[in-house]
């Protein structure tokens, strides 16, 4: 934690401060001095014994909506990210990562607890994780997509899985309840897309091997499609050129959704057959989230590729980067 904080004249001149007791204002000056590179403060007993604060003047800073209270003890300044400025190289991240989990960054930089409040474009800690950009001109596409991803989560619900030792992986790494999203799958899919039997799976036909730091992604690729699809090692092979059915499709969507929103271009239309079947069958395989985090991946090396060319050559690379997202995940 850094031994100097900075206090700008526009805090001691906000009328929200300016409203405080005296007795608050000090307290809050002291949080802001002691608070750590992410905001967060522990309450301490000696600086409430020294400025003599209860619980009252915590309360009146958390009414102003100067700080927010996860318990008793952990404090953080609503509005850090907008006081401080801490270079790159010399940030360290807050031990109170659990409670950082429960915030969410809003278009003026400011911490909220409501995921569903209209300025928030992102997770504190996907926010982090970007690295912390304060230069965003343009917050509308980031807002849809924070918005895509909480409504997508309120429709499924994560549980703890028993691996095959009977332990449970960590709260992070757990998967989506399968029971839960087959419920969801069959009250919005209708009667037409109950059957299973037109799946697709398109053969990675990638001559590298996979996707490295390096890899060269071709703008053509060839695929094909099986009616009378087999599975092999967890994957769907085969041919034919029927239309899809398919009980994927809310997931889709928002895959869909999601992709566009990493596009600095035009978006690819929802209606596009090799997208929606690629999406289909790895759904059937993997879980959403490691889906996003291995299109989250591949476009960082589609930067400036024309759009057009996006669906070829997700064809291509797709199922090596979830593996290696998978893969990741095994070795943390």
């Amino acid at each position: 934690m850094a031994e100097r904080r900075m206090i700008s004249k526009s805090l001691l001149m906000d009328n929200s401060f300016l409203s405080l007791g005296n007795d608050s204002k000090a307290l809050y000056i002291y949080l802001l001095i002691f608070a750590d590179d992410d905001g967060f403060v522990k309450r301490s007993v000696m600086v409430d014994g020294v400025l003599h604060s209860d619980d009252s003047n915590y309360q009146e800073l958390e009414a102003a909506g100067l700080i927010i209270s996860f318990d008793d003890e952990i404090k953080v300044i609503t509005h850090w990210n907008g006081l401080e400025t801490i270079r790159e190289k010399l940030y360290s991240p807050t031990v109170y990562l659990k409670y950082r989990q429960e915030l969410y960054i809003k278009v003026d930089y400011s911490y909220t607890k409501d995921a569903k409040d209209k300025d928030v474009f992102s997770s504190a800690d996907n926010w982090v994780k970007n690295g912390r950009p304060k230069n965003i001109k343009d917050f509308k596409p980031l807002i849809h997509q924070h918005l895509q991803e909480v409504q997508y989560q309120d429709s499924t619900s994560t549980v703890p899985v028993q691996d095959n030792d009977g332990t449970c992986t960590s709260p992070d790494k757990n998967r989506l309840d399968k029971n839960s999203i087959d419920k969801s799958r069959t009250a919005q899919s209708s009667s037409g897309q109950q059957s299973k039997e037109n799946k697709y799976k398109y053969i990675n036909s990638s001559s590298n091997g996979g996707m490295g730091e390096n890899a060269s992604l071709p703008a053509v690729s060839t695929s094909t499609m099986d009616n009378n699809a087999t599975r092999e090692n967890g994957v769907i092979t085969g041919e034919d050129s029927g239309v899809t059915t398919s009980s994927n499709e809310t997931e889709i969507n928002y895959l869909f959704d999601y992709l566009n929103g990493l596009l600095d271009g035009e978006d690819i239309p929802t209606d596009n057959e090799r997208l929606r079947k690629l999406f289909d069958t790895a759904l059937d395989n993997y879980r959403p989230e490691v889906i996003r985090q291995a299109l989250e991946q591949l476009m960082t090396f589609l930067n400036g590729y024309p759009t057009s060319q996006i669906p070829s050559t997700l064809a291509n690379h797709l199922t090596e980067a979830i593996k290696q997202v998978t893969a990741n995940e095994n070795q943390e």
